[in-house]
């Protein structure tokens, strides 16, 4: 008995060394080994007979619920009739009846089927054994079983009854270890650049400079930056890598520069660089092309060869004289200016001239309640990356709304405005915020919306909504608002 103890922990072994997948339809094969202990004594009126053995077997799923199997076995039994051990064999067909699912725990079955019994390898004859018995899972593939078997002989004093405990192991094939041709801990499908050596940041593409831009993609693949700028540097964090930006330590949206008045022209080009202005960045409350600080009649058109002052004649022959006249060279009803849209304000004084709007609103028409609620939704509805100035995908169906109401008021400027709860530094919250504002305008310049429309500045946490007391309070915080103004 110890020889076949011995035999079975090698065979167990052997078969928990496989690989395999749980015996079903998807699955369908098994193997298993079992220790017996079997008695032909009581069922045939003698003393009981302890007898011990092994069997091995094959199991294949051949319908639902239907198992069918090949057991070997093979044992040392105390046989009616013989003094001393016999030698026994027998292989069985065996059909089980079965529900074994890959999350089952313990599945009970039950069995019937026909084999050929040997003594000492003759006096062979038919039985017929059936019974119960269940499997206990113990791992994806393994499972511990216990059957309880009666075999019914058709030869005199040789029916008997058996007891077996062992394992059933699942057949499966292994998975195939993916291909890494670079060797880079990347594997080759992930892999863009399955030949050279690189990071999973980079999906397998160098990066010499670690800035987390591939250098094939790297416009500056030695000096570290950031993917907004194509991995160039970005000094003052305005979205212009330094070497696009004509005022790399000053953060701007005008090629990379400030614009303190919001005129459309950079503070270094601007000769009032806090006044908002057309002529060279100055104001010119006459409209005569002459900047105020030049006109010696500010209030009053007139040529630059008279100082800004106008001449006493009527150069549009509208009536009024180039003096007194606000629009010169263009005839009008309207104190000598003209008034292209029909609403009733002057060209002169028309913030929109070519759009009929009210003439308490400069001109322009007035901005609809609905739009305005679409704008308050668009101040909570646009999501970016946690921490990051990057647009989810779902801001962008908000921001072509945007682009369709500034299409629909021509004559509007969008100021942009981002803001950020108290969670970090001041210092990195007025950037993040600033960064964010200026996604959110790219992404209109991108959709078509001209450069000269669109505001956009950053002010951190300086102007909560409401207190950061509490979660849903700096949630509301961290906001972008878009508000049409004119100009």
């Amino acid at each position: 008995m110890r020889k076949f103890s011995i035999l079975l922990l090698l065979l167990i072994w052997g078969l928990m060394s496989q690989t395999g997948l749980a015996q079903n339809r998807e699955f369908p094969n098994a193997i298993h080994a079992k220790l017996n202990f079997f008695d032909y004594g009581v069922l045939n009126d003698d003393d009981f007979k302890l007898g011990e053995g092994f069997e091995v077997g094959y199991f294949r799923n051949i319908a639902p619920f239907l198992n069918v199997g090949v057991p070997l076995k093979l044992g040392l039994a105390k046989l009616p009739g013989i003094s001393g051990n016999s030698v026994t064999t027998s292989v069985d067909v065996v059909f089980q009846l079965i529900n074994l699912r890959s999350e089952s725990k313990i599945t009970p079955y039950a069995f019937a089927g026909g084999g050929y019994f040997l003594e000492e390898f003759k006096n062979g004859h038919v039985q017929v054994p059936f019974g119960l018995g269940a499997n206990f899972r113990i791992s994806k593939y393994a499972f511990i079983n216990a059957q309880a078997e009666f075999r019914k002989a058709l030869e005199d004093n040789r029916d008997n009854m058996q007891i077996g405990v062992g394992f059933v192991y699942l057949l499966h094939k292994g998975t195939p270890k993916p291909v890494d041709t670079d060797k880079d801990g990347v594997p080759d499908p992930q892999d863009q650049c399955k030949t050279q050596p690189g990071p999973a940041a980079t999906l397998g593409c160098p990066d010499r400079d670690n800035d987390g831009v591939a250098d094939k993609d790297d416009a500056c693949p030695d000096q570290p930056g950031s993917v907004e700028t194509n991995g160039c540097p970005d000094q003052d964090s305005d979205g212009i890598a330094d070497k696009d930006d004509d005022c790399p330590t000053e953060a701007g949206t005008l090629q990379g520069c400030p614009d303190t008045d919001r005129d459309g022209i950079a503070d270094k080009d601007d000769d009032c660089p806090t006044e908002a202005g057309t002529v060279k960045g100055c104001p010119d409350s006459d409209n005569d092309g002459v900047a105020n600080k030049d006109d010696k009649c500010p209030r009053e058109a007139g040529p630059a060869d008279n100082n800004g002052c106008p001449k006493i004649i009527d150069g549009d022959g509208d009536g009024v004289a180039d003096n007194v006249d606000p629009c010169p060279a263009v005839a009008g009803p309207y104190n000598g200016c003209p008034d292209t849209d029909n609403d009733g304000v002057p060209d002169n004084l028309d913030k929109c001239p070519t759009t009929s709007g009210l003439a308490t609103n400069y001109g322009c028409p007035e901005i609809k309640k609905e739009t305005k609620a679409r704008l308050e939704f668009a101040m909570r509805a646009v999501q970016f990356e946690t921490g990051k100035a990057v647009l989810k995908g779902s801001s962008w169906k908000v921001l072509d709304e945007i682009v369709d109401i500034m299409n629909q008021y021509p004559d509007y400027i969008l100021s942009i405005s981002g803001h950020t709860d108290d969670v970090g530094t001041e210092e990195n919250n007025l950037q993040l915020s600033t960064e964010r504002a200026k996604a959110c305008s790219d992404y209109l310049l991108y959709r078509g919306i001209k450069e000269t429309r669109l505001r956009s500045a950053g002010y951190g946490e300086s102007r909560p909504m409401v207190s950061n007391n509490s979660p849903s309070g700096r949630e509301q915080n961290r906001r972008v608002e878009f508000e049409l103004v004119l100009e």
